[in-house]
């Protein structure tokens, strides 16, 4: 008589839940992982950028006003994520070597009722805010516009690792990483803090 075979014989056996810490150990090796791969592309492609004698970040300045237009030094600050000072002296370097060039405007008054305005004032003109906006000079330009197609080309060798599938998928994953929800995050501290 034949023996009767258990229903999941064969099957692969199912996996447990993932836990908490298998999540947190999952993301770190992720965000590790991330990390080290930015790194890496950063250094390949740190000589190339000297070459032109451009940092990367002056690189990544450069190219936002190249396909933005000119920016106001504030927005500047905050898309670039860095410090104002820091960004002042990049705008510097780049002024001295006639690629980039700024100027000091006065923007339009924000228009509001007259009584909102301390009494003593009331009668005097309002004036508006003054804010730095830095552009490219032609020379600046001429100068990115020959930059760009060689540094694009070292930068599509890298990618060629990635299928042109992986690499819209890599951009998009980047964007959702970049937009995450803060709401979220705290909520998966809370949790993991209550939990311990």
């Amino acid at each position: 008589m034949a023996e009767k075979r258990p229903i999941l014989e064969g099957f692969c056996h199912m996996s447990r839940q993932p836990t908490h810490k298998d999540k947190t150990l999952k993301a770190f090796r992720a965000y590790t992982e991330l990390l080290d791969t930015a790194e890496w592309f950063k250094s390949e492609l740190r000589a190339p950028l000297a070459s032109f004698d451009l940092t990367m970040n002056e690189f990544r300045l450069l190219e936002l006003l190249y396909r933005e237009g000119a920016q106001f030094v504030r927005d500047l600050v905050k898309l670039r994520r860095t410090r104002s000072q820091g960004m002042h002296e990049m705008i510097d370097r780049l002024e001295d070597r006639g690629w980039v060039g700024r100027k000091v405007v006065t923007l339009p008054p924000v228009e509001f009722e007259r009584m909102h305005r301390p009494e003593s004032m009331r009668d005097e003109p309002r004036k508006g805010q003054r804010v730095s906006v830095v552009g490219l000079t032609r020379a600046g330009k001429k100068f990115f516009g020959n930059v760009l197609p060689s540094h694009s080309k070292v930068v599509k060798a890298f990618m060629r690792a990635l299928t042109a599938t992986e690499q819209d998928s890599l951009a998009r994953l980047c964007r959702k990483l970049r937009e995450g929800d803060v709401m979220k995050f705290v909520k998966e501290i809370t949790m993991e803090r209550e939990g311990e």
